[in-house]
């Protein structure tokens, strides 16, 4: 299989073993489903700055990595107060569809 026809699936299952290998600060990443062919991430690190916001950086497809990226990185209060709706999510992004990965649940 061609890195290009890789299922998202397996990209984010990928991704989420790397991620949680690489920091060892990292509890949590959310992948928020979405309709269009790209990887949403939310990782939950009590290391990350405080902003009371949910702020996703962009990273263009790679042939490491062939779906485009958007990762945001909040501390476990802020994660806290998005499930109570207290912080928005980006435009577009949505907490119905989406897989949560922790620590404990993923071997690294």
């Amino acid at each position: 299989m061609s890195q290009n026809h890789q299922p998202i699936e397996s990209v984010v299952d990928k991704l989420v073993h790397e991620y949680f290998e690489a920091d060892e600060h990292l509890e949590k990443i959310i992948w928020i489903k979405s309709p269009k062919p790209e990887i949403r991430l939310i990782e939950v690190n009590a290391q990350t700055v405080t902003t009371n916001d949910v702020l996703s950086f962009y990273f263009p497809p790679s042939d490491e990595i062939p779906y485009a990226m958007k990762i945001a990185e909040v501390t476990p209060a802020e994660w806290q107060r998005v499930l109570q709706n207290e912080i928005p999510l980006p435009v577009g992004w949505s907490l119905e569809n989406r897989q949560e990965f922790s620590r404990e649940l993923v071997a690294v």
